[in-house]
């Protein structure tokens, strides 16, 4: 493969990335999603912010790009805004307080305002999810992250923009669950997640008997 080609391939995956990273942001932000006609596929106007006298594909809706067998962005779009739905949190009328909102860093409990950070999560209590821990790792450089410690609980991934479809984001798939538990056990065991650069997760919480772990655990 020549230099040029594996540029490309590189460029063009961690676009798709950043896709998924800003549509998470838009998802898990309060107030009303702001979303283009064709944003679920990824439409593309190349670059032209002016393009009302374009009667062409430049504005029409695409539907054979969204019918691609490489629309698993569609996929992550259609996961992402039924679990906006489903939380009670996200798209409150009112400001969030400190006795559901929690910022943290790398650690927990110790946001780093700072101009040099390139990375910020936060907790989230939700009356139908429980609770939810979203964190954005905006810099070049994999980071390996502390979870807060929930006794008696333990954090799940749900949603992970550095991993490929499916496990960008997780459904009811057993074999899909079965394998993500196994792949993360030994992090999630020492409260810590591991994000690689450019990328955004949403955790749930669930009880530390969960029974997909358990089984991980004693497999291991």
């Amino acid at each position: 493969m020549q230099e040029g080609e594996f540029a490309s391939i590189f460029v063009k995956k961690l676009r798709k990335r950043q896709m998924r990273n800003f549509f998470l942001c838009l998802m898990v932000s309060q107030g009303v999603p702001m979303i283009y006609m064709g944003d679920e596929y990824g439409h593309t106007k190349g670059g032209n912010n002016n393009t009302y006298c374009h009667d062409n594909y430049i504005n029409y809706f695409r539907w054979d790009k969204k019918d691609e067998s490489s629309s698993d962005f569609l996929r992550f779009c259609c996961l992402m805004t039924k679990f906006r739905h489903q939380c009670e949190s996200l798209g409150l009328d009112g400001f969030l307080t400190a006795d559901r909102l929690q910022w943290h860093g790398h650690a927990p409990r110790i946001p780093d305002w700072s101009e040099t950070s390139r990375f910020v999560a936060f907790t989230l209590v939700d009356k139908v999810k429980g609770e939810l821990y979203v964190a954005f790792n905006a810099s070049h450089l994999p980071v390996t992250i502390t979870l807060p410690d929930r006794p008696a609980y333990r954090w799940q991934p749900l949603v992970d923009t550095g991993k490929p479809a499916p496990f960008d984001f997780l459904t009811d798939d057993v074999p899909e669950r079965e394998i993500a538990a196994k792949q993360y056990s030994h992090f999630l065991d020492a409260d810590q997640y591991p994000m690689l650069s450019y990328s955004s997760i949403i955790l749930l919480l669930s009880p530390a008997d969960d029974s997909l772990f358990r089984s991980t655990s004693r497999a291991r």
